[in-house]
């Protein structure tokens, strides 16, 4: 028997667009069931051979399959659990029809490999069913099991993707047909806090808002423009994906090895259908404590040891110290960011549909608020490290065959703690219209109108520091990712320590998005169709950022202040040591100051301050022919876009304002050749993505010192891919499914910082606020970003689906199923850097964010009502960035490799209810970032194992 996809019931009334070739019946049947989400059955040796006719239109189940049955001598009956093909004068067998109703793990994976399947494009499809099997806590995690697909984390959960080792700027992200961008942040200054981008931060929704993630990897004209590397594609449920009155509810609580309490995490779905129209209703909210603690350096700098007394040790290691031939670690902190997190997310769905015309007005918000907190405890004297100058001295030390300062006993040393308090806030919402009609049996129009906004507010940034001393060993010799750092002092008592100083900052960033596009598609035949398109774009982003630095702090430099213990407590989160912690919201009220930055302006000046804004307008038009034949597929379009932005920078002394224009060709086609069960795609394309948000609005600067100026350049073109895609697929049997690609991208206009020389009179006549009059200088190296740098990127990919019936080797087991599901992917990239604030060029390596290696693997047994699952993902090492701003210490940073393992198992105790237990990070994996090509340790952090126990109820 052959069962495929998962069985439902559908309304009589539900039609559907179908457009299918002259083809064998089997592919037919197959299109059929995956449209209206039912599953069939049929003997094949009734289907084998059998062909269909080619037929286009808006069908009922029903009438389709009476159209495709016309003439075979096969008929059909379609039950409450799907529907059987059978010779006319059969009589239904019950247990056949028992068979069809798959669901569960294989029921998902069966409905993903149907979509795949019938993608022009190279694409990969998690639908419904799969985004639920999975312990994923939002979409990015659902995300990553995609070949060649990977995410970045925070807080111990997915954030951004990353797809063919590209910056996560280059995946955009549609959400109901519509471009979307939203961001929040990292809590932690190593991995860009308050950065701001054009990827969409996922971990912004619950995963049960949504029921089928498409990435599509090769690209097609009618498709946004803005995915160097892919669109991930997300759509909301539909009223009529399950016509008639639905609702189910689910509850789960977690647990983290870390974070203090439970966990909570809730969601609603509510549907009806009547006749032509059809509303939904979902929610989903949760409460979630996380923790990150670990150990992390401020990098690892040549220094000579000022103001120390180093006569105790070896003069081979002093002599080589003082010539500062030796990196020192600075800043040696063990650090804790915890935090709790509220998620909230609402949709609502109103659907029509008639067999000429079919709308969807969709209403979706989210919303993710953060208390966070966070604590360090860290040597703070000279260069941060724990030397005070002209007290401190050193009784051992040693250095590693780098010459890098693993181990050094200090005393009398400086020690410090930070006590940090934040409050965060995103905020997304988005409205959009799908509309389609049929004006005639030939032409069709269809069109998306939508809007989004998203606003991320940081109001209250606040930290409170203090500072002592005691003696202090710090020793890299055991575990080189994590030191053992050792203090004589009682750090948890407040007679040691003393205030030192308190700051403050704000940020807000706001996104908003209109969009228009409309299309008809002109079917020539019943072989060939026309497709013209006009798309319209509007997007507007600003960000304002304010940060003052060292309130109280020449004060409390001068004289001795001791630490309120009403604002103190012994923080005991870190698993190797206790200290004393402010907290700060009590600290700033203790001291009579305002701990908002608005108020704090009245009083103090600014150390840095970020206020800019940017618009942008895209205006395309594409045409895209189609033709098929027997067993092929061949599309070819054009796109024409013209893109205008101003940008806006307000600094305190001047106003840079300026424009940008562009008007660019994309070119795609699109080949596809079907045989039997196997699949090839060709797809060859130009795509377009825009420059990062922070490079177009980077303050202009003067660097005395270097004798740099940084300026913005208004001649800045997009970053251009010329991609290629080879996929080949196979479909045996009714679940298994192979596929390889072969993928090359050959990247153009990507951004790189050059210098010129130029005359300081040429310069400093258009920027005298800039130049002052004593900076007496004959030229100064002018230093702007340009499109310079070409590279190319290649890789492949290859996934496999394996299910093996264990009724065939033991048949007490016949209800159970076993199967594998692998992924993996290996891809090429080196890119040229150079230093953002100089120009120099510098090395050549893999490109920022690729891991070279991605694998993930899942195992699954599954029958009528037990499920077992456990998966594995791997992600090679991965540069993040190279920071014109720390060359010093370092050529780079980045991440080591990681292995995540996760597991559920999940019983149906009846058709409407089902029990979940679900582990997360099963092995409290290290996520480790590095300092240097040379691997020195920057900071290691665990967030520790999740175990869940979650209840569903489905009507």
């Amino acid at each position: 028997m052959s069962s495929i996809t998962h069985a439902s019931t559908v309304a009589p009334e539900r039609l559907e667009y179908i457009t299918l070739s002259s083809t064998s019946l089997s592919q037919s049947l197959a299109v059929i069931a995956e449209k209206f989400g039912v599953g069939y059955v049929a003997s094949p040796s009734l289907i084998k051979e059998v062909m269909s006719p080619a037929i286009s239109g808006r069908f009922t189940l029903e009438t389709v399959l009476q159209k495709v049955l016309d003439g075979t001598g096969l008929t059909f009956s379609i039950t409450s659990s799907g529907v059987v093909i059978r010779r006319a004068e059969s009589i239904i067998d019950q247990s056949v029809i028992e068979e069809i109703n798959v669901n569960g793990i294989r029921g998902s994976l069966n409905l993903s490999r149907q979509e795949k399947r019938n993608e022009k494009q190279v694409t990969d499809v998690i639908v419904a069913q799969d985004i639920s099997r999975y312990p994923d806590r939002n979409l990015a995690e659902s995300m990553q099991r995609i070949p060649g697909m990977s995410i970045t984390r925070e807080a111990g959960e997915g954030r951004q993707v990353v797809l063919r080792g590209l910056d996560p700027d280059f995946t955009l992200v549609t959400i109901n047909g519509m471009p979307v961008l939203s961001n929040n942040d990292s809590p932690m200054d190593s991995r860009t806090q308050r950065d701001r981008d054009r990827s969409f931060d996922l971990n912004l929704f619950t995963s049960e808002l949504f029921n089928q993630i498409k990435v599509f990897k090769s690209y097609s004209v009618g498709q946004p423009s803005g995915g160097v590397a892919g669109i991930a594609a997300l759509t909301t449920a539909k009223p009529f994906d399950s016509p008639g009155l639905h609702w189910n509810i689910s509850h789960q609580i977690d647990t983290n090895q870390y974070a203090e309490g439970l966990s909570n995490r809730s969601s609603f779905t509510l549907s009806s259908t009547n006749q032509h129209w059809g509303m939904l209703i979902s929610a989903a909210y949760g409460q979630r404590s996380y923790q990150e603690q670990g150990a992390n350096t401020f990098r690892w700098r040549l220094l000579a040891p000022e103001g120390a007394d180093v006569s105790a040790l070896e003069p081979e290691l002093v002599d080589a110290w003082q010539d500062q031939e030796i990196r020192v670690p600075r800043g040696n902190r063990y650090s804790v960011w915890r935090g709790d997190m509220d998620r909230l997310g609402i949709g609502a769905t109103i659907e029509y549909q008639t067999e000429p015309s079919h709308f969807t007005i969709d209403w979706i918000y989210g919303r993710l608020d953060s208390q966070r907190q966070e604590n360090h405890l860290y040597p703070r004297g000279f260069q941060s490290t724990p030397i005070i100058e002209g007290k401190t001295f050193l009784t051992d030390a040693e250095v590693n065959s780098k010459n890098e300062l693993v181990y050094a006993d200090y005393r009398n040393a400086r020690v410090g703690t930070e006590s940090r308090h934040q409050e965060v806030s995103t905020q997304f919402q988005q409205t959009v219209l799908n509309f389609e009609h049929r004006l005639s049996s030939n032409l069709v129009f269809d069109g998306v109108l939508g809007m989004q906004s998203a606003r991320y507010r940081m109001p209250q940034s606040i930290r409170a520091y203090m500072r002592g001393e005691s003696d202090v060993s710090i020793d890299y010799r055991g575990d080189y990712y994590f030191p053992d750092i050792k203090y004589s002092a009682g750090l948890t008592q407040p007679d040691m320590w003393q205030m030192n100083e308190l700051d403050s900052e704000q940020f807000i960033s706001t996104s908003d998005f209109t969009y228009v596009k409309g299309q008809i598609q002109v079917n020539a035949s019943h072989r060939s169709s026309w497709e013209l398109g006009l798309e319209f774009v509007q997007f507007e982003n600003t960000a304002k950022y304010t940060d003052i630095q060292n309130i109280l702090k020449e004060r409390w430099s001068s004289t001795r202040e001791s630490v309120p213990q009403s604002t103190a407590y012994v923080f005991d989160s870190h698993q190797h040591l206790n200290w004393l912690a402010l907290r700060p919201e009590q600290v700033f009220t203790f001291y009579n100051k305002p701990s908002s930055v608005d108020s704090l302006l009245l009083s103090y000046a600014p150390d840095r301050v970020i206020d800019n804004l940017i618009k942008e307008k895209r205006t395309s038009f594409f045409t895209q022919y189609s033709v098929e034949g027997g067993d092929w597929t061949f599309d070819a379009g054009l796109r024409a876009e013209h893109d205008a932005s101003s940008v806006s920078v307000f600094q305190s002394s001047l106003i840079n304002r300026y424009d940008l224009s562009n008007i660019a060709f994309l070119p795609s086609i699109q080949f596809n050749y079907r045989k039997g069960e196997q699949v090839v795609k060709v797809g060859m394309s130009r795509t377009i993505g825009h420059q990062e948000l922070d490079t177009l609005t980077r303050n202009i600067q003067l660097i005395e010192d270097e004798n740099v100026f940084i300026l913005s350049n208004d001649r800045l073109k997009p970053i251009s891919a010329y991609n290629l895609d080879l996929s080949f697929e196979a479909y045996p049997g009714e679940t298994d499914r192979y596929s390889a690609n072969i993928f090359g991208k050959w990247i153009k206009n990507s951004l790189a910082s050059t210098s010129q020389r130029l005359l300081l009179s040429d310069v400093a006549s258009d920027y005298p606020e800039l130049f002052s009059s004593d900076f007496e200088r004959v030229y100064v190296d002018v230093v702007t970003p340009t499109n310079q740098s070409t590279y190319f990127l290649y890789g492949v990919e290859g996934s496999a689906q394996l299910e093996w019936s264990l009724g065939d080797y033991m048949s007490r087991f016949n209800v159970f199923h076993f199967g594998i599901v692998a992924n993996a992917s290996y891809t090429f990239g080196n890119v040229q850097y150079y230093n953002t604030n100089t120009g120099e060029r510098l090395d050549k390596k893999t490109a920022p964010y690729l891991s070279p290696l991605l694998a993930n693997l899942t195992a699954y047994l599954e029958g009528y009502a037990l499920s077992l699952r456990l998966s594995a993902t791997y992600r090679d090492e991965y540069i993040a960035r190279v920071d014109g701003g720390t060359l010093v210490d370092e050529n780079e940073t980045g991440f080591l490799s990681t292995l995540y393992m996760d597991a559920v198992v999940a019983y149906q105790i009846s058709d409407s209810v089902e029990l979940r237990i679900e582990a997360t990070n099963l092995t409290d994996e290290r996520e480790i970032q590095y300092s240097d090509s040379s691997y020195r340790p920057y900071n290691t952090t665990v967030s520790g194992r999740n175990y869940s126990l979650a209840i569903s109820y489905r009507y």
